[in-house]
């Protein structure tokens, strides 16, 4: 018969038997029965010891995936960040292409007849439908961006009014 000395004798041994308790290596008939015949209040001992180094374990293991899976969530969102801000960029670009084509008389400004006239470019009505708004959403944004009521718009009044508009 084994008796407890052989198991948790010195510190080496005891070490190697929690681990190969922890490991569920031959615990039972190997290590636990054999005390337990001396000592039978060891199982009280050796079950919470298994439960929660099980449940330690797992908790570690949880918190690596969890801790990946933020920082993968992270950087995605830092990518979807700066493709949003390229796209935004990209039609402030487009729509000051735009400007400068409808500004007819090149004063440097669009006025709600221009703008108007600029609505009849499909393209132009396009560009605004993928951001949302259709011709008439356009002519009212126009109004909106007229902040002076002077009936036409500067570059940087006009492109600060429509993404002003856009941001909501």
């Amino acid at each position: 018969p084994y008796l407890v000395a052989d198991f948790f004798g010195s510190i080496s041994k005891s070490m190697f038997s929690l681990f190969q308790i922890l490991t569920l290596e031959s615990w039972c008939m190997g290590i636990v029965r054999p005390i337990m015949y001396h000592a039978p209040w060891t199982l009280l001992v050796f079950v919470p010891y298994i439960v929660f180094n099980t449940v330690a374990v797992l908790n570690v293991v949880t918190g690596i995936f969890v801790d990946q899976i933020m920082a993968a969530s992270k950087a995605d969102g830092d990518h979807m960040l700066k493709v949003r801000e390229q796209q935004v960029m990209q039609q402030l670009g487009e729509l000051r292409d735009w400007f400068k084509q409808g500004d007819a008389d090149g004063d440097g400004t669009l006025t709600y007849e221009e703008f108007k006239e600029l609505l009849e470019v499909e393209k132009f009505k396009v560009f605004f439908l993928r951001m949302g708004m259709d011709a008439h959403e356009a002519l009212a944004l126009f109004r909106t961006v007229d902040t002076d009521d002077s009936g036409s718009a500067d570059i940087e009044e006009f492109l600060f009014g429509v993404m002003r508009v856009r941001s909501g």
